[in-house]
This record gives structure tokens, C-alpha cells and sequence, in this order.
């Protein structure tokens, strides 16, 4: 209907990619390893031994104690190894962004470790490293309960600049502020919702912090080592809100945050506290369309 298959660039800012995917690998752009502070977005050097059994029952938790936190409910883990609580994620948020807008490129900055852990001066870096590498789209599965100055003028800018911006709602299952997602000027929060079309019991919700929600529970996606895993939670329904501003990109080259999150409004009501509704890629579509 639309002919759109994703245009620009995404940035991903999370725990890496699996490089060598064959499902990713034409399409990733090389990326920066802020935890290293090294070229290149790789979360293969995280891990050491020899391809792990990705078995989705092996369920942690990612401390919330941290800085900012890596929005998932669960992932395929390691063992139940904390040191690993994380790993594979970036690689299943960007295959999932890539499942909506294939032909869109993928930049992916390495903030977070292996066991979610992250640092928010690494984190702003990757922001301006976004803009200055000619992102379109940045999408942040992660989220801090403290409102940052500096992270609300790095992710300004990033609107200034014309970038789309798309944050997580968190796992608490509570109505609270977090950021990203609380930022609505600048940013889209997105909570998660199950297979029947309502609010996963995990997610986040409060229209404060939730501008539409998407699918997050039991998302299958690519995982390192060239496999596939399924894993739940906000951080997996962030990026096919990221893949939807691709595809609107697509259609309208000069898409911005404000003409973005207007097309995306328009989607499947749902309850209360659940922004605009559960994301409907037609109903953008159309609108942007109308609006272009």
C-alpha cells in the first residue's frame, strides 16, 4: 500500500550487536564502543567461552540499582549468570527494528554492559554521537528515575536537529516518572502490551511517560552467535516504535520528532494510561501520507 521498507540511519543505544549476524550484517553500520572507548558496536567481546544454549527459561533480572537500566522483563540468558543478564540485548532490540524497516541502517552504540549496567556519561555520549553521525532515529531501551539536565539537553539537541527519538517506559509495572520516556517534548514512550492487546502486567504505564504502546512479550528476535530468542518486556516494544519512524522517514523525508509522534498518534485505543494506544503502522502511515 505504502511501498516504505525504513530509510536513514538508526542508532541504538544499548549493549552492542552480534556483528556478524546474517541477518544484521548488511545492514550495520559500525557503531562506537563507549564502555571501551573504541570504533565499533560489538557485544561479542563481552562474552568468553564457547556459544552458549540461549535458553529463554534462564530468566534475570537486570539490577535497578544502577544508573540507568536496560528495560527488559526477561531475556535468554546465560546460565542465570548476573554478569550476562543483558547480553544479547542490543542484538534482539536491532533485529526487531529491522524486522519493521529492513532496509534502514543500523548504528549501534555500545553503552551497557553485558550485565546492564550503564553509565549516563556514556549514554550522552552516544546521543551526540547519533546526531553527529548522521542518525535519523535513536531508540533507548533503558531508562533512570532522576531527570538529567545534561541528558534533557543532549536529547533537545537531538530534536533540534531533526532526530526522532524513542525511549522504553521501564518494567516496574507501576504508574511512575522515568527517563528517557517522561522527556515528551523530545522523546515517544512506549510501554508494552500482550498478544490480546492489553497492557503487559510488567509494563510501565501513565500517559506522563507512555505516548503509545506496542507489543513486548515474548518477541522473537535475532540473538549473537547467528541464533534467534524470544525475551519480553518495554525494551523490545521501544524499537518497533524506532522502526516505525523509519518507515514514516521512508514516506516523508523530512519527518522530524513533532511530525513523527503526530503520525503515530494515531493508533488503537487500549485503557488508560497507555498514551495514544498500541501502535498501528497503517493509521501512521496513512496520516503521514495525508500530511506530507
Amino acid at each position: 500500500m505504502f511501498h516504505v521498507l525504513g530509510a536513514g540511519i538508526i542508532a541504538d543505544i544499548d549493549t552492542g550487536v552480534d556483528p556478524d549476524h546474517p541477518a544484521l550484517k548488511q545492514i550495520l553500520l559500525k557503531g562506537y564502543y563507549f564502555t571501551r572507548n573504541q570504533p565499533g558496536g560489538s557485544e561479542m567481546n563481552d562474552f568468553s567461552g564457547p556459544p552458549p544454549n540461549t535458553n529463554t527459561s534462564n530468566i534475570a533480572r537486570v539490577n535497578q540499582s544502577t544508573a540507568a537500566v536496560l528495560d527488559q522483563s526477561t531475556a535468554a540468558v546465560l546460565d542465570g549468570n548476573p554478569q550476562y543478564a543483558a547480553f544479547g540485548h542490543g542484538t534482539i532490540v536491532l533485529g526487531v527494528i529491522h524486522l519493521v524497516a529492513p532496509r534502514a541502517n543500523l548504528l549501534p552504540l555500545k553503552a551497557f554492559n553485558s550485565s546492564g549496567n550503564g553509565f549516563l556519561s556514556d549514554i550522552l555520549r552516544g546521543v551526540y554521537f547519533a546526531v553527529q553521525n548522521g542518525a535519523s532515529v535513536i531508540s533507548m531501551s533503558f531508562d533512570f528515575k532522576t531527570s538529567s539536565t545534561e541528558f534533557n539537553n543532549a536529547v533537545d539537541f537531538a530534536r533540534q536537529n531533526g532526530l526522532i527519538c524513542v525511549a522504553s517506559a521501564g518494567n516496574d509495572g507501576i504508574q511512575e516518572i522515568v527517563y528517557p520516556a517522561a522527556l515528551q517534548n523530545d522523546v515517544m514512550g512506549v510501554a508494552s502490551t500482550s498478544d490480546v492487546d492489553m497492557r503487559s502486567t510488567f509494563s510501565n504505564y501513565g500517559n506522563a511517560i507512555v505516548w503509545v504502546a506496542a507489543p513486548g512479550e515474548a518477541i522473537i528476535s535475532t540473538y549473537p552467535f547467528g541464533t534467534y530468542a524470544a525475551s519480553s518486556g518495554t525494551s523490545f516494544s521501544a524499537p518497533f516504535v524506532s522502526g516505525a519512524g523509519s518507515l514514516l522517514l521512508d514516506l516523508n523525508k523530512n519527518v522530524d520528532e513533532p511530525g513523527a509522534a503526530a503520525a503515530i498518534a494515531n493508533a488503537v485505543p487500549i485503557g488508560d494510561g497507555m498514551g495514544n494506544g498500541r501502535l498501528d503502522l497503517v493509521l501512521a502511515l496513512q496520516f503521514m501520507s495525508k500530511h506530507n
